[in-house]
């Protein structure tokens, strides 16, 4: 595990990864308030400057789409397989779960397999799932060029394979192995999407510091996309001329499933003493000792903690004060459900379309659902689907 205060150029893209929201989802004249525990920084948005406040404005609006109005039918017959990136982090398990009940929502007989978070366990799950006639396989949380060689073989199958928050092998120079990655808003492609998220952190960072961030970056190797959460977050962060990286963290999968990651970054946290800022590209690794490690460091009342690729458990983590103050928050049950009407229509011959499953920042006093339920950018998605599906 490498520590050091690089910065990360352009690399490459992955995965991933949702109806009533509290009066809290703000307009743009509702968005001067702080939010949550690490409000620590001299000011917060009442007094911060017209450039952060903007910068504040621009991540609670964030970018929402909706979902498809063009009807389709689904195929009977169909053998779906949803492979989890791995079912011990809630960033995995929430959009499978989402993608097997709108597989079976469609009729579709589905099946779920568990690639506990290492790419031998994805290429397996991805060889069952043909050895099993699949039709269409959804990888959940998973870029193809980490298991390239498993879904060339689903490929000369004749499977139909759909991103589920990740990216074809033609994003890391490879030949194209998927029938199509999900397209989440329109005209908004793989890589600027990843990067639109690591902006919109840079944002929130930015105004709650009153432009003096200064950040511990945590950055994840493994996938293609860990490259563009960096990108997004350093280019934007660079436009705040009191704002600093003042360290990077590097972890890989590995790092996770081994267990050995809170302790990596509660060892960082420390060592920054002069940090008021902490930058987690995946939220779904923070309710896994990463928010734990942020409390025991006594320095969760001074510090602006936010994530990228945020999903539902880290809205409890935002409402309880528990170490994160604010999430990057896909509707990720959305997206499940997106990724299996990109199957439908690639299955009846159509072209695939944009899902609308976008972005926002939420925190404790803007965009936050109401306890229990799933953050949905106030939109009815299943209802949709159902419609233009005819179930």
């Amino acid at each position: 595990m490498s520590q050091s205060p690089r910065r990360y150029g352009l690399g490459a893209v992955l995965a991933l990864v949702f109806a009533i929201l509290l009066s809290a989802c703000s307009s743009p004249s509702e968005v001067a308030s702080g939010s949550g525990s690490g409000s620590g920084s001299d000011g917060g948005a009442e007094s911060a400057s017209s450039e952060a406040q903007e910068a504040l404005q621009i991540a609670y609006e964030g970018e929402m789409g909706t979902p498809p109005t063009a009807t389709t039918t689904p195929p009977e017959g169909v053998n779906l397989w949803v492979v989890s990136c791995g079912e011990q982090v809630p960033g995995c398990a929430v959009p499978t779960a989402a993608a097997r009940e709108a597989g079976e929502a469609a009729g579709w007989s589905v099946n779920v397999c568990d690639g506990q978070l290492n790419p031998n366990g994805w290429g397996t799950c991805v060889r069952q799932a043909v050895s099993a006639g699949a039709d269409v396989i959804i990888p959940i949380g998973i870029d193809c060029p980490s298991v390239q060689q498993p879904f060339q073989e689903a490929k000369d199958a004749g499977v139909t394979v759909v991103g589920g928050g990740g990216v074809d092998c033609d994003a890391a120079g490879g030949q194209p192995l998927w029938g199509s990655e999900r397209i989440e808003l329109e005209g908004v492609d793989a890589q600027a999407f990843f990067e639109l998220q690591g902006k919109l952190a840079a944002d929130w960072l930015i105004g709650q510091t009153d432009g003096q961030a200064r950040v511990l970056q945590l950055t994840f190797t493994d996938p293609v996309w860990g490259p563009w959460l960096a990108q997004g977050f350093e280019d934007e962060l660079a436009t705040c001329s009191e704002c600093e990286i003042v360290d990077t963290l590097e972890y890989s999968n590995q790092d996770v499933g081994s267990g050995s990651l809170p302790q990596t970054f509660s060892t960082a946290l420390l060592q920054a003493a002069d940090v008021n800022s902490v930058y987690f590209p995946v939220g779904g690794v923070v309710n896994v000792g990463l928010a734990q490690a942020v409390i025991a460091s006594g320095k969760s009342a001074d510090l602006n903690v936010v994530s990228t690729l945020g999903a539902g458990p880290n809205l409890d983590l935002i409402r309880n004060d528990g170490g994160l103050d604010a999430a990057v928050t896909i509707p990720a049950e959305w997206g499940g459900w997106g990724s299996v009407d990109t199957a439908i229509r690639l299955l009846n011959g159509e072209e695939p379309l944009p899902q609308g499953s976008g972005v926002k920042v939420v925190d404790a006093d803007n965009n936050l659902p109401a306890a229990g339920e799933p953050f949905t950018g106030d939109v009815d998605y299943q209802a949709a689907y159902r419609e233009v599906w005819g179930v």
